[in-house]
């Protein structure tokens, strides 16, 4: 097993005390340094290149947000922020953060969020590299932050830097566009119709079209999803793949 030389960042140092106990509980992890300074932390993390920061994110001069902005280039560690409030949690996980771990936590919690950050190491992406895979994501539901698993989505609908996700009779906003959304979905679960939509490949019962010549998709929980002209292609080569093209429809004049 590799081992994980971490830094901890808090600016109350009862917090570092207290984390770097748990740490020293969990195997394959080593501490390199800790400091309440958010200031002297982007330093710190220069110098000593570690592989995961436990961050807190409301701290006095910088937030854990400005510290990582404030890095090099080619420092790219694995963020598990470490914080008693959720309200940044979206944010959290729109800059690709390795987990978001709430205080006070349970040491199971601690060793699950270290396994997160070994797997985003894994697949460790540079400035302009494509986001790693995901298999859930995070949403906004009434006021609660909530994980959907994709297995459970059914369609996502784009709203500018935010996504409807849909899931059944459930749904969540996500801070996330829905070009990056489809960078990071497997093309072969789902497919992009509309320039503001994405569905799921085995979600969809059937298309037609309206009075007014706009197509739509029928889905399995009996929502529609609207089609764009452009993206016909895409559900003419998914109902062809089944064997079926008794329902796609002609040329239409939608915009999408």
């Amino acid at each position: 097993m590799q081992v994980l030389r971490a830094i901890l960042i808090d600016d109350e140092p009862p917090a570092i005390r207290r984390l770097t106990r748990a740490l020293a509980q969990v195997p394959g992890v080593e501490l390199v340094g800790a400091t309440s300074s958010a200031r002297e932390a982007v330093g710190l993390i220069g110098a000593e290149r570690p592989d995961v920061i436990f961050l807190d994110i409301a701290m006095p001069g910088l937030t854990g947000f400005e510290v990582l902005e404030q890095l090099p280039p080619d420092a790219h560690p694995a963020v598990i922020f470490v914080t008693a409030y959720d309200a940044h949690a979206v944010q959290a996980f729109d800059i690709a953060a390795a987990d978001y771990l709430l205080k006070p936590f349970a040491q199971a919690r601690l060793e699950e969020s270290v396994g997160r950050a070994r797997l985003w190491l894994e697949a460790r992406p540079g400035r302009d590299a494509k986001p790693p895979p995901i298999d859930s994501l995070w949403v906004h539901r009434r006021r609660t932050f909530a994980r959907i698993w994709l297995d459970d989505v059914e369609w996502i609908e784009g709203h500018g830097d935010y996504a409807q996700v849909h899931a059944g009779a459930t749904a969540g906003l996500a801070r996330t566009t829905l070009k990056a959304l489809e960078e990071q979905l497997d093309p072969a679960q789902f497919v992009r119709i509309h320039r503001s939509a994405i569905c799921r490949r085995s979600a969809i019962v059937s298309l037609h079209r309206k009075p007014t010549g706009a197509v739509s998709v029928l889905l399995a929980s009996g929502a529609e999803a609207p089609v764009g002209r452009r993206y016909m292609r895409n559900l003419k080569a998914l109902l062809h793949a089944v064997g079926d093209t008794s329902e796609v429809p002609g040329p239409a004049s939608q915009q999408g």
